[in-house]
């Protein structure tokens, strides 16, 4: 298989000199102090090779046929290349020396110049170079430090998957980015989210199992040339995209492969550089593990869920009336939260309320929740106490947190009359307030032992002659928006 493999960098020089004499000479002596060197006759040829490949270091003549040497100097600034320039002349003056050096030039040195003074300005101009690529891979890795650790701490699996990506596509210089992920129970690479420069790209360019065997035994690979052609599937998509060059790092989390991210280039490039390769494999390496993290997350989620649902199946166990109470009041209550507009994670929270707001009955004896006539003064404080009671059973877990205050005080009233605490208005807190609306409407229109249930318009008039008094003006609003005709039986 054709990979590309990333050797020690070797600082680049170009020498630009319309006299092939200079060029051999300096090509030669650059070669012997170890670098990489290649020439070119004229500005014009010499911004042909740049192009391509940004140099380290460019030498180069002040006049010169089709493109002079400032000129060539302006190309490489204004395209951002981080390259220091030396200008070569015979033909110095202050002004030009001075509109090089303006321009961007790192030095100035006259012919003719003797070899030991040429190879110590090299030398001081790569110095520079390296010292601002390392402050740039510092920056770089502080970046993704900070990157990977939003990745790191998130729970949700597709805010993961977003993070990662936009991540790459940021800190590797590609035209597009690429996640694939095996979703649990899945034996294929399944879940797929793509983006480029342009935004949303469309995924799964690459043929996943070979992919996959390429990465049994690799940190990552690059493909280019007849391997990537071989790689890519022969279709629009993958034929318009253009791309030249494929970095692909895996999600793995000891023996198991959870994905892989994939980052494209359509420049004609030699490699992804060995930073940037790091980049994605330490992107790559969080990534499995919040992808991990955020699997289990979800396990524990749907556990969790059925717990709760257990729960107030066990609490409606003991009490045949009111059968469905629980399942109403949460779908009533995220009626009226979605009129409201209240944030998703706010509407979860109600919802797991809603379900359990009556959990501290579980407490209360049969008898009395049964009773088919009024209770008495010393039944009805043991029905009041339910609101405690399900502060204690559920204060102990913590994921209940936030459902326990709601819950606590969804019999407070507006006015403050309520219990267990008295609070009043936008003391109470806005969850407690729309269960109270919700929870007082299902309690009227349901059958009970003692009565059978109010018509809808009956129950609407009596929320709303209680407006203000018992219930949140707001939430009644809401509350009837969500419900402009009489409910479908449940």
């Amino acid at each position: 298989m054709e990979l590309v493999t990333n050797a020690a960098p070797v600082p680049r020089v170009l020498v630009v000199d319309d006299e092939e004499d200079i060029t051999t000479v300096l090509g030669d002596i650059l070669r012997d102090q170890g670098y990489a060197v290649e020439t070119a006759s004229d500005g014009s040829q010499a911004w042909d090779k740049a192009q391509t490949e940004p140099f380290d270091a460019v030498i180069t003549d002040l006049k010169m046929p089709r493109m002079g040497g400032l000129e060539l100097l302006r190309s490489i600034k204004e395209a951002g290349h981080a390259t220091a320039v030396v200008i070569m002349t015979g033909f110095a003056t202050v002004e030009t020396a001075i509109e090089a050096l303006k321009v961007g030039a790192y030095d100035y040195i006259l012919k003719p110049f003797k070899v030991g003074e040429l190879l110590q300005v090299v030398d001081r101009a790569l110095e520079k170079v390296r010292l601002a690529a390392e402050n740039l891979q510092l920056k770089e890795q502080v970046t993704l430090l900070r990157l990977s650790e939003a990745v790191a701490s998130s729970l949700s699996l597709n805010q993961v998957l977003a993070i990662v990506v936009e991540a790459a596509l940021k800190e590797v210089d590609a035209d597009g980015v690429e996640l694939l992920f095996r979703p649990p129970g899945s034996k294929e690479l399944g879940k797929r989210l793509g983006l480029g420069r342009a935004g949303p790209l469309k995924p799964l360019l690459a043929n996943v199992k070979q992919l996959e065997q390429a990465l049994a035994d690799a940190p990552h690979v690059q493909f280019q040339d007849q391997a990537l052609a071989d790689l890519l599937y022969r279709d629009a998509a993958a034929t318009e995209a253009g791309i030249r060059t494929l970095l692909s790092v895996p999600l793995r989390r000891g023996n198991e492969n959870l994905g892989v991210l994939n980052a494209y280039s359509r420049k004609a490039r030699k490699a992804f550089l060995p930073r940037e390769e790091k980049a994605l494999m330490v992107l790559g390496d969080r990534a499995a593990t919040s992808l991990e993290n955020a699997l289990l997350y979800a396990n524990l989620e749907n556990t969790f869920r059925e717990t709760i649902q257990g729960l107030a199946l066990a609490l409606e166990a003991k009490d045949a009336y009111t059968h469905g109470h629980s399942e109403n009041v949460t779908r009533l209550c995220s009626a009226a939260a979605r009129i409201m507009v209240l944030d998703e994670e706010f509407c979860t929270t109600l919802h797991q309320a809603a379900v359990l707001h009556d959990i501290g009955k579980i407490g209360i004896s049969s008898a009395i929740l049964n009773k088919p006539s009024k209770l008495d003064p010393e039944e009805y404080e043991i029905i009041k106490s339910h609101p405690r009671m399900g502060k204690r059973i559920l204060e102990p877990i913590s994921m209940l947190s936030a459902v326990v205050p709601i819950i606590y005080h969804h019999h407070e009233r507006w006015d403050g009359n309520g219990y267990p605490e008295g609070l009043a208005g936008e003391e109470i807190p806005l969850g407690s307030r729309l269960m109270m609306v919700a929870d007082t409407y299902e309690a009227m229109t349901s059958d009970r032992a003692y009565r059978k249930g109010l018509p809808h318009q009956v129950a609407v008039d009596e929320l709303r002659s209680c407006s203000g008094t018992q219930f949140d003006p707001e939430c009644v609003k809401a509350f009837l928006a969500a419900q402009p005709k009489a409910p479908e039986p449940s």
